[in-house]
């Protein structure tokens, strides 16, 4: 793809690195001529090094990239001359949005002169106020010294750190005692990054099929890309017997003009609540025995190679939509049609081990197309400084573990995610 502009608008700067390696914004930017500026904590930039990801232009090593005050002075004394301030991962949202702010740089005021990206628990409070239609969980904030008032959310709960990402901390409950154990638990980690967590959740549990929505805000108006099903499995937190948490196997992306009329109403009544008009978003939600049901809303591209598979359901380049939706050198965002080839539908699954990878590469179906990508095998941690380890050790436990991913597209519609369930059906079962 050639994006022909004027004079670039000043350097890209992207706050967090991407934690599939994907990093499209960084394609994004070198088709304008921008300079790509990356943030993050030097043990971050040690690890991503040995993973062999692609560099950007500068990588500034910041010790705490959720401080936009710390980030905005690490690119003062690089001479740096930011135009676009977007983040890689959901730890430093919350720093992107001010730090574009501060420097009165895009996505500054598109986004919203006042608009600032809330956390999970800031979320659900936001649409009992401007959006009560829209179904959510029943919620408490959790007061460290005293959880009583939870019970009344019923059991099941699940108890969440309110700004975590990549499913940290995110633990399922079935009693006050295992909620003491959750709470000791997610006492015991620290956020991306390093820091503590900004509160803790407990909401009831509410069962049924899981989609995330992905998306760009337009002048206010959500407009869906894709939709997919999501795969997830519950494991046990290692040391902890009986506790478990969640963790995504994969994803199944159809094209948003499929999407059910009332998952696009949702979609524009979380845009509305929050106030988000402009830039990528995506939303995580159950279908529950009437319908759908806000779980949580991001600010940002997805991670896990969501991008990619987008991409390949649709046809559409969900990184360059939202990239130009900021500096305003593209046609309006429109929904896209579905991929010639595709049949409207593609779906991942990370795979965990050789014997997935292999049993993978065993399918043949005609018309139906199977890619298997073999992940790097991991460096050897011991070539970081011993002090990087706690600071990583968040990444190590939630981003680390894939032996590779399987991409499946084509033939009828019901054949992609069964072939698919069919690879882990072992670990759904969990």
């Amino acid at each position: 793809m050639t994006v022909t502009t004027g004079n670039p608008p000043g350097d890209f700067v992207q706050v967090g690195a991407t934690r599939d390696g994907l990093d499209p914004y960084l394609d994004c930017a070198r088709r304008r001529g921008m300079r790509a500026v990356l943030v993050e904590t030097p043990a971050f930039l040690r690890w991503r090094r040995l993973l062999g990801r692609r560099e950007f232009d500068v990588e500034l090593a910041v010790a705490r990239p959720q401080d936009p005050d710390a980030v905005r002075a690490a690119l003062t004394a690089a001479g740096v001359t930011p135009g676009l301030v977007l983040t890689g991962f959901e730890r430093y949202v919350y720093a992107g949005f001010a730090l574009a702010e501060a420097l009165r740089v895009a996505p500054w005021p598109g986004a919203g002169v006042d608009f600032r990206p809330l956390d999970k628990r800031e979320q659900r409070e936001a649409l009992l106020r401007g959006a009560p239609q829209v179904a959510q969980p029943r919620f408490l904030p959790l007061d460290l010294g005293d959880q009583g008032a939870a019970d009344g959310l019923g059991f099941p709960q699940v108890i969440k750190p309110a700004d975590g990402g990549g499913g940290l901390g995110v633990l399922l409950v079935d009693g006050a005692a295992q909620r003491r154990r959750a709470l000791d638990r997610i006492r015991e980690l620290t956020n991306y990054g390093g820091g503590a967590f900004s509160g803790i959740v407990a909401e009831e549990f509410v069962k049924g099929p899981e989609l995330s929505l992905q998306g760009v805000a337009q002048q206010g108006s959500a407009v869906l890309l894709s939709v997919c099903e999501k795969l997830t499995c519950l494991e046990e937190v290692p040391g902890e017997p009986g506790l478990s948490g969640f963790r995504e196997v994969g994803h199944v992306a159809r094209p948003g003009t499929d999407a059910p009329p009332e998952l696009h109403a949702l979609a524009q009544a979380c845009l509305d609540a929050v106030g988000y008009r402009a830039g990528p978003f995506h939303l995580d939600v159950l279908q529950g025995p009437t319908g759908p049901v806000f779980v949580e809303m991001g600010f940002r591209l997805s991670g896990g190679g969501l991008v990619a598979l987008v991409e390949k359901a649709t046809g559409a380049d969900w990184a360059e939509r939202a990239f130009a939706s900021h500096l305003g050198d593209a046609a309006p965002v429109r929904p896209p049609s579905p991929v010639t080839g595709t049949g409207g539908i593609a779906g991942q699954i990370s795979a965990v081990s050789e014997d997935e990878l292999a049993a993978a590469e065993a399918l043949q179906e005609p018309g139906i197309t199977i890619e298997v990508q073999r992940a790097t095998p991991p460096p050897d941690r011991s070539a970081l400084p011993a002090d990087d380890l706690p600071a990583l050790a968040s990444d190590l436990a939630r981003h680390t573990g894939s032996a590779g991913r399987v991409v499946v597209s084509g033939g009828p519609a019901d054949r992609v995610p069964a072939l698919l369930h069919s690879l882990v059906a072992h670990r759904l079962r969990g």
